[in-house]
């Protein structure tokens, strides 16, 4: 199923499969993995946070997995629990064959019930799974729960067929999310699931298994022997160990107490490549910072639902005439280390099938940025150094949340830019959680933010016109042509329709700007070189655990 990343800012995870590696035999055939934050549960059915995900997926799997195929640039699906797959009944059924001697940690038989139950259970109102709402191709109630009788039959000890609605476009993404073990919820009062025991001890098909949990310090996993991946050779512990602070994380890595460490800054990339005993490893990202610009009167819109024009951002010109006084390059240069690169459209440079690679960046220039306003009607009428038009000056709040010294510095850079070209910019910080809150409410007519774009690539919460149903468009973006490219794009599986019609939408998107792309941040991971067989890409910088190796 499409996971749908609607609040990109969460980002959910469902096709990020985790890894871990580090120190020899019983002590040393160990990785030891820093993150921030401890987790709030390893139960499948409400893993929200990236943490969570990661680790959840190494202890129950889905019917397939997936892998970055970075000649593409896209991902290509292989069996896990599932032994093969076929499509039928004119793409609208799908028959699954399950691997053979297939246990749950417990040692319990694996079967169809478990993979019906799962279905039924991340569909039901009464447990409010992360999945809930998301079944979208499947028969279901006016509840949204899937309707069991109609979508699937047991044919077989081993042999499940799921069957798709009528109309639907069913691909792979809608079997994708992890199995669950039947015989333990059962049990349970599905009301009761969030607080099961479940969410603490484990009972997976996964590689690893949860050995300990000590919460605010380290959870530590153990390989599942009874794993269909399981290995002698792979490594024996995995242990993610919290350490809120930052350059703690940093100064643990460079003494060899944590082996691998994610979300390095940029700053830090010259000193870390002169570690002798660290590899730094550094991959085009997927999520990008821009500048929001209301497209719609967001008080109008509030007052009565009615869409007009923006005052000051309504005009796609006005949009296009702030980008070429922005000097994008100087913040790549300045505040990442150049560990990133110019954004021209919503779709990132990784995604090589759908990138349009005819799209170049506005350049940097505000002597064209100033002719531009003028013939739009902007002068500085009275000298005081704003311009104003039809006696409304160009002045505007730019709110950023608080504490993120990136966002900070390019408010900045954006004020002095602006100010060079007779735009008064005033930069107000807003405590996160309330920031993004009014963000999504459509209570600022400019912000900076960034957005992770899924994978797969789903545009259509962030751009469709209808901002009832895609409450990611907090810029209130409008563009009917958009809209039906994005419907093309939800209802084909064929690879050169989708590489068309994704290329027709990013110059689209490009020539109205709906917001000020900024640039496509790279992600930056450190790892220690005694940890072999790591596979670095877009779905991960830990993928594949199981496969992983300690030099010895």
């Amino acid at each position: 199923m499409k996971h749908k990343i609607i609040f990109s800012l969460i980002i959910s995870v469902s096709l990020i499969f985790f890894s871990g590696c580090s120190k020899k035999t019983s002590q040393d055939n160990r990785v030891v993995i820093g993150i921030s934050a401890d987790i709030k549960t390893l139960d499948p059915l409400y893993t929200l946070n990236l943490n969570e995900g990661r680790i959840s997926e190494l202890i129950y799997l889905s019917l397939i997995g997936h892998e970055w195929d970075n000649e593409n640039g896209n991902i290509t699906s292989y069996p896990m629990l599932a032994k093969s797959w076929e499509w039928i009944n004119n793409h609208k059924s799908i028959k699954i064959i399950l691997r053979k001697n297939l246990y749950w940690s417990d040692s319990s038989k694996f079967t169809t019930k478990d993979i019906v139950f799962s279905f039924d259970a991340y569909s039901d109102p009464k447990v409010q799974s992360r999945f809930y709402g998301e079944f979208n191709n499947f028969y279901t109630d006016k509840d949204s729960h899937i309707d069991i009788n109609k979508s699937f039959d047991v044919v077989a000890p081993d042999t499940v067929i799921i069957n798709f609605k009528k109309n639907s476009n069913p691909t792979l993404f809608d079997i994708d999310m992890p199995i669950l073990p039947e015989h333990y919820f059962i049990k349970l009062e599905r009301k009761n699931y969030s607080t099961a025991e479940i969410n603490f001890k484990t009972i997976g098909t996964g590689p690893y298994a949860l050995k300990s949990w000590l919460k605010n310090e380290k959870i530590v996993l153990k390989k599942n022997s009874l794993s269909y991946l399981y290995s002698e050779e792979s490594i024996n512990r995995l242990i993610f160990k919290i350490i809120p602070n930052y350059n703690s994380r940093l100064i643990q890595l460079q003494k060899g107490e944590i082996d691998i460490l994610d979300d390095i800054r940029s700053d830090d990339l010259d000193e870390l490549k002169k570690a002798n005993s660290l590899n730094v490893a550094v991959r085009k990202g997927r999520s990008y910072d821009y500048v929001g610009l209301c497209n719609i009167d967001k008080d109008l819109y509030q007052k009565n639902g009615k869409i007009v024009p923006n005052g000051l951002f309504g005009s796609f010109k006005v949009r296009k005439a702030l980008v070429h006084a922005i000097n994008r390059k100087l913040i790549i240069e300045e505040f990442l280390n150049n560990a990133a690169e110019l954004a021209v459209s919503p779709v990132a440079p990784i995604f090589k099938f759908a990138l349009n690679k005819s799209i170049q960046p506005y350049e940097f220039n505000p002597e064209l940025s100033k002719k531009m306003l003028l013939q739009l009607g902007w002068i500085d009428s009275d000298q005081n150094g704003i311009l104003d038009k039809n006696g409304k000056e160009f002045s505007f709040n730019l709110y950023i949340p608080s504490g993120n010294p990136r966002r900070k510095f390019t408010a900045n850079i954006i004020k002095e830019n602006l100010k060079n070209i007779g735009i008064e910019v005033k930069v107000q910080p807003v405590e996160p959680s309330v920031f993004f809150n009014n963000m999504f409410e459509k209570k600022y007519d400019a912000w900076i933010a960034g957005w992770a774009v899924p994978i797969p690539i789903d545009l259509k919460p962030y751009w469709n016109s209808d901002l009832k149903v895609s409450v990611a468009n907090c810029v209130g973006y409008q563009n009917k042509d958009v809209d039906l490219l994005l419907e093309k794009i939800e209802n084909t599986n064929d690879a050169n329709e989708l590489s068309t019609y994704y290329k027709k939408v990013q110059l689209l998107i490009h020539n109205d700007e709906p917001v000020v792309f900024l640039f496509w941040i790279d992600n930056i991971t450190v790892y220690n070189k005694k940890l072999k067989n790591i596979s670095i890409n877009p779905l991960g910088s830990i993928q594949h655990c199981w496969e992983w190796r300690v030099d010895k």
